[in-house]
């Protein structure tokens, strides 16, 4: 089903992400972290796009198999990275023959070494560039990136916002955030893009399940998310203890899911990071209280 039909049946979404295996091993825990979190009823899923194109094949293959293995509606990455506008044009046509509807289109990170994104000569500069692409090509339905914390590349967050609706307006029927822990900068980029679209758009926050403390902190260093000072107050002192951080973390983030779905969030989108128990406890105590049905 494509994205926008399921979209307009639905006001409220549960999915998943993935990312493609790097080696046989990684392979078989991805198999079993489908097979763990499809009987849950995801509506869809995503498959990650390597930097510069780096897992193209594998993307391909994972949405493949999790479509034709489980039914599921599963979508793919595709990025800007390293492609002229004829290659992508060619994957577009590749994609559409396997029968691949949904994109998640975004500009990508720059290749590793590359401190900023430079697009390739007769590439795609931006996201909205890709989404027109598709647009054009037609036979898809696509969703882009929203920041609610801003762009780590943007001056400021009402430029982001900005670039945001763009890509609403020029053929993206929704968005998939970056993980944020702040449910206030969400708030406020709805409603700013209330004001500039003249409706509410569909921005369904990307949830990343926590784990790990310190780990945590790595990652949002990397992708520019902020880590609220009352989050690492509660698991600052636990960082030690492996179980103990994990027990809170998990019930952190329930929590924080429950506050966002209570406000009007159109659904989740949990980063499973190709491991089923966090994801998979997350859900269940989410329709055990009545927030997921």
């Amino acid at each position: 089903m494509r994205i926008d039909e399921l979209f307009a049946r639905q006001p409220r979404t549960l999915s998943f992400e993935f990312f493609p295996p790097k080696n046989d091993r990684s392979w078989y825990t991805l198999e079993d972290a489908i097979e763990q979190l499809a009987p849950l009823g995801p509506d869809f899923v995503s498959v990650t796009y390597g930097a510069g194109g780096s897992t193209r094949s594998k993307t391909r293959e994972v949405v493949e198999h999790i479509q034709g293995r489980t039914g599921v509606t599963a979508m793919a990455h595709l990025t800007c990275v390293n492609a002229t506008r004829d290659e992508l044009r060619s994957l577009l046509d590749e994609y559409a023959g396997a029968g691949i509807a949904n994109l998640l289109a975004l500009r990508g990170d720059p290749p590793k070494g590359q401190e900023r994104f430079v697009p390739v000569d007769g590439g795609c500069a931006h996201a909205v560039d890709l989404i027109d692409l598709i647009r054009d090509r037609g036979g898809f339905a696509s969703l882009c990136a929203a920041f609610p914390e801003r762009h780590p590349d943007a001056p400021d967050r009402a430029s982001d916002w900005g670039h945001l609706a763009a890509k609403l307006q020029r053929g993206a029927c929704g968005a998939i955030t970056q993980c944020f822990f702040d449910p206030v900068p969400y708030r406020e980029m709805i409603e700013d893009l209330s004001r500039r679209l003249g409706r509410a758009p569909r921005i369904i926050p990307g949830i990343l399940p926590i784990t790990d403390f310190n780990a945590l902190v790595r990652f949002c260093e990397r992708c520019g998310a902020v880590v609220p000072e009352s989050l690492r107050a509660e698991l600052a002192p636990l960082a030690a203890d492996k179980v103990a951080v994990r027990k809170a973390g998990i019930a952190w983030t329930i929590g924080f899911c429950r506050r966002l779905l209570e406000s009007g969030a159109p659904g989740l989108h949990i980063y499973a990071l190709n491991r089923s128990t966090a994801a998979a406890e997350i859900v269940t105590a989410l329709r055990q209280s009545g927030h997921l049905v």
